[in-house]
């Protein structure tokens, strides 16, 4: 009987507290380095003199997106910057139009479980068979199982496993 290949899409699930944006951007690093074509988006934080919390980095470009708004100290409200969401969009449909050796999705979140945020450019890339990476906090991972019909890869939080999930997909 033959062995069946490992999904090429893939949730890195964190460990509660886990910093995971750091090891990733070491992994793609070395993708890279490999020759692999990775584009997509990694969260980072902001310069203190932009007024907000994280943005997002193309990849490719290092254009950065800020996400979160600054609503002052006593604000309780959600910081999250829909506009800036919807402008790095364009990172992941460019994609979807042009292809990638791997897909980054800086994250599976409570706006893709609603249909919002990536999940349209997420399943656009994945029906064309480009591998797929992206964290999914514990959280979220019923949404994210039902997202991808169960035909996604959980991975820990370590290069190692990110390395023999690339290497069982077979990309280079």
């Amino acid at each position: 009987m033959p062995l069946t290949p490992a999904p090429a899409i893939a949730a890195i699930v964190p460990p509660p507290g886990t910093r995971v944006d750091a090891m990733l951007r070491e992994f793609i690093a070395d993708l890279q380095a490999r020759g692999l074509r990775v584009r997509g988006l990694v969260q980072e934080a902001c310069p203190e003199s932009w007024g907000c919390k994280f943005s997002l980095s193309d990849i490719e470009t290092g254009q950065r997106y800020p996400i979160s708004q600054n609503l002052g100290s006593q604000s309780t409200a959600c910081s999250l910057d829909a506009a800036g969401i919807a402008d790095a969009t364009q990172v992941m449909r460019r994609i979807a139009a042009e292809g990638a050796d791997l897909a980054v999705f800086n994250r599976f979140s409570g706006l893709e479980a609603d249909g919002e945020g990536f999940a349209d450019e997420m399943l656009q890339v994945m029906s064309q068979g480009i591998p797929v990476i992206t964290v999914v906090q514990a959280p979220n991972l019923p949404a994210w199982r039902h997202f991808t019909g169960g035909m996604a890869c959980e991975l820990g939080a370590t290069i190692d496993e990110l390395e023999r999930w690339l290497s069982s997909i077979g990309a280079r």
